[in-house]
């Protein structure tokens, strides 16, 4: 049995036991399956899903946009430097170490709850894994490439453009699709516990409402759509490192 029916299989027997589970009650919120996609098509229909992604889209673009504008520079200018490296790596780890959602109160005193308060929020969960696979990717150079440019008269330029570069784009790339996931996740973090609107606007009305076939519906829409996401994204580091095949 193939990879490809081996996936079908088990998305099969997660929808089957969803309904099975939904029909025998074992909870008064679980819907079964049948009443979420029923759900998921309404949402799609009636446009609700697609406006508030539209809204929920704007912080997850522009804290991801910041995340990499300054996450890959920073990574990479830590990997060549190793002083700095070594002494920003400690805050970047720490800001890993530390609960993100702790930090939402003190970015809503900050900013208020604004679109840009939730695009922060956004950044902080994705920033430090894009910086730190940087980082990484760039500290596990061979070292022998670099010895074998050196010998040649590459410059430090050269040096960097035609082997440290290449050489750490594929944890580069790791980087943005696990910062990308953790993007998602500070989204609807940051939407739940600000002043919802946009997809959390979304979820916290039909929970409100006891709608849990709407509630289901909206986290697993949300769900697709990130995983569309990183499945492009995947498809284009493909792309990129075709070289490494």
């Amino acid at each position: 049995m193939g990879p490809l029916a081996l996936r079908l299989l088990s998305l099969v027997a997660l929808i089957a036991g969803w309904e099975w589970a939904g029909r025998a009650r074992a909870s008064f919120a679980l819907p079964t399956f049948g009443q979420t996609a029923r759900a998921a098509a309404e949402l799609l229909r009636s446009g609700a899903f697609w406006e508030a992604l539209g809204i929920s889209g704007q912080s997850l673009l522009l804290g991801m946009a910041g995340a990499v504008a300054f996450g890959i520079p920073v990574g990479l200018l830590m990997g060549a430097v190793g002083p700095l490296g070594r002494y920003l790596r400690v805050y970047f780890e720490l800001m890993i170490a530390i609960p993100t959602a702790a930090i939402i109160p003190l970015v809503i005193l900050t900013l208020g709850i604004t679109v840009r308060s939730s695009a922060l929020i956004v950044f902080l969960f994705s920033a430090p894994f894009i910086t730190l696979n940087a980082y990484g990717g760039v500290r596990d150079v061979n070292p022998r490439l670099a010895e074998m440019a050196r010998a040649f008269s590459a410059t430090r330029r050269q040096l960097f453009a035609k082997i440290v570069l290449p050489s750490s784009l594929p944890m580069v790339l790791a980087g943005l699709r696990y910062g990308l996931s953790r993007a998602f996740v500070g989204l609807i973090v940051a939407e739940l516990l600000l002043s919802p609107f946009g997809i959390g606007k979304v979820i916290m009305n039909a929970s409100s409402m006891f709608q849990y076939d709407r509630l289901f519906a909206t986290v697993g829409l949300v769900v697709l759509v990130a995983l569309l996401v990183l499945a492009a994204l995947q498809r284009l580091e493909r792309r990129l490192l075709h070289w490494r095949a």
